[in-house]
């Protein structure tokens, strides 16, 4: 109770010093400030299958080594519609893939919780403790997050594809 109590004195105190409506824009504000910093998205993460997080320059080091063999490519993408990174990441795929048409893309909703148990294997499998989407599996190297999947996504999917011979 004393929180509240605490708060309402620094509201009677903006009240004194500003008019009314000034105090409630500024207090608007304010909240309006909070929802968007806990709405808005904090993961973004560049990992490799054996659960090692790299950086961009990390990343540039490890892509300077040959791809890892493979006898299918293994490209995939976990989102829920309902997500707002993943909205924007849906934006980022409709124009590559409209660029790049021969991308080899798998798209995995987890809508209502459909496909957990494939999303919480790939977790396993790279090693990762939590797994937030958007995410995108590219071989053996993740990337999480809108902003990391727009940014590497060509360049590693590049890397990748170039050790792929089809039979």
């Amino acid at each position: 109770m004393p929180e509240i109590v605490h708060y309402q004195a620094l509201t009677r105190y903006f009240m004194q010093i500003m008019n009314g409506k000034t105090c409630s824009i500024l207090i608007t504000g304010i909240i309006l400030l909070g929802l968007a910093l806990f709405s808005s998205p904090v993961s973004a993460t560049i990992f490799t299958i054996n659960g090692t997080e790299l950086d961009e320059e990390g990343l540039i080091t490890y892509l300077k080594t040959p791809a890892p063999a493979f006898q299918e490519p293994v490209i995939i993408y976990f989102y829920d519609p309902q997500c707002g990174s993943c909205s924007a990441t849906q934006d980022f795929w409709k124009t590559y893939l409209k660029e790049h048409p021969d991308t080899i893309l798998e798209q995995v909703s987890l809508e209502e919780g459909a496909h957990m148990d494939r999303f919480k294997e790939f977790t396993e499998t790279y090693n990762r403790d939590k797994a937030y989407i958007p995410l995108v599996y590219i071989g053996p190297v993740g990337l999480e997050g809108k902003d990391d999947i727009k940014h590497y996504f060509d360049m590693v999917y590049s890397w990748y594809m170039a050790s792929y011979t089809k039979e």
